[in-house]
């Protein structure tokens, strides 16, 4: 112990000692470049403008149909996705826009992304209805915070192939977006889904010159949402199993002495191996929410056990056998208490 005490007080002296040689860095020079944007017209040009909801000529109305939903990639961000998307254009038949339509958001690949036409007739009324079906995967955006206690919101952004065509882009009025009764995805509950329009904005006018001085072009869009919820109990036992083991083998090692040590190496390769399989199967942001918490939980109970335990029999031992023998009788419930209460704490509400 009393070489720990001088090692501190020699680092403590170090660091004062050499405080006064430690430069701070200099200033960066101020910049004097013109910013790229005129903010005061960009944010006038970025509120939404009240459009015509009446179906006029020229207004090209879309809705869609979910029939399959599969191979949620965590790690790669993106799903797999199927659905029928029908238009119904009010306006010239030769300028029926519907044929340009495309999934934004989806992985652009010939034996990937296909968008085939169905069918297509004109209605009574002079418009024209047509019905493609989709299949492509879409880029997604995981919220793995709370995994596995998450919920997810799959988007499908639909739009033009040309951004800059600003044909009036609207949802069909009733029953725009639905899914299939018999649509199954293990793991998960599929909650209310919903459709509305959107746009996306690019900080460039892509040469165009359309928007002299403000290079912004809004290009309408359609947005399909699904709602997921994880079931966690199925995903938090084979996942974190790893770390389940580990807890019990740190139990075992309080309880068996002359195993000790082996038991509590086992535990660390155990919470160890658990780790590396978590990594691999997940981004790292998912790293930062209750996973990161959970490993942290993990290994300092680790630390716990061994530290406690060295303490107890190393050196309380040779003052006081009687307060020893107190001490370990306490070390496996403060260790379980700890470790549970911990958990409690951090799984998300809600």
């Amino acid at each position: 112990m009393r070489w720990l005490i001088t090692l501190v007080a020699t680092v403590l002296v170090m660091s004062l000692s050499l405080q006064p040689f430690l430069k701070k860095a200099p200033p960066l020079p101020a910049t004097t470049s013109s910013p790229v944007f005129d903010w005061d017209r960009l944010s006038e040009t970025l509120i939404d403008v009240p459009e015509d909801q009446v179906d006029s000529p020229g207004v090209l109305q879309v809705g869609s149909y979910i029939t399959n939903l599969s191979d949620l990639d965590l790690l790669e961000n993106r799903f797999s996705i199927q659905f029928f998307l029908w238009s119904i254009w009010s306006g010239p038949a030769d300028q029926n826009p519907s044929d340009s339509l495309t999934v934004l958001n989806g992985i652009y690949d010939g034996d990937i992304q296909r968008f085939e036409k169905v069918r297509q007739e004109s209605r009574a009324d002079g418009r024209i209805w047509s019905l493609y079906r989709v299949r492509t995967q879409v880029v997604q955006r995981w919220q793995l915070s709370r995994y596995p206690f998450d919920m997810q919101h799959l988007q499908i952004e639909v739009g033009f192939l040309d951004p800059l065509n600003q044909i009036a882009l609207q949802m069909v009025p009733s029953n725009s977006f639905s899914l299939s009764p018999g649509l199954f995805l293990p793991g998960w509950l599929l909650h209310d889904s919903e459709a509305f329009p959107s746009k996306m904005a690019f900080m460039s006018d892509l040469g165009s010159g359309a928007t002299p001085g403000l290079p912004l072009i809004r290009q309408k869009t359609l947005v399909f949402q699904i709602h997921l919820e994880r079931v966690s109990l199925l995903w938090f036992t084979p996942d974190f199993l790893g770390y389940i083991l580990a807890v019990g083998l740190c139990c075992m090692a309080l309880l068996i002495s002359r195993s000790r040590d082996d038991l509590i190496l086992a535990a660390v390769v155990s919470a160890g191996g658990n780790y590396v399989f978590i990594a691999g199967k997940l981004p790292v942001t998912a790293m930062s929410g209750f996973i990161g918490n959970l490993q942290i939980i993990i290994f300092l109970g680790i630390l716990y056990v061994v530290g406690a335990d060295e303490l107890i029999d190393n050196h309380l031992a040779q003052y006081s056998k009687q307060v020893s023998g107190i001490l370990r009788r306490c070390l496996l419930p403060s260790y379980l208490a700890f470790t549970l209460f911990g958990v409690y704490l951090i799984i998300p509400s809600g």
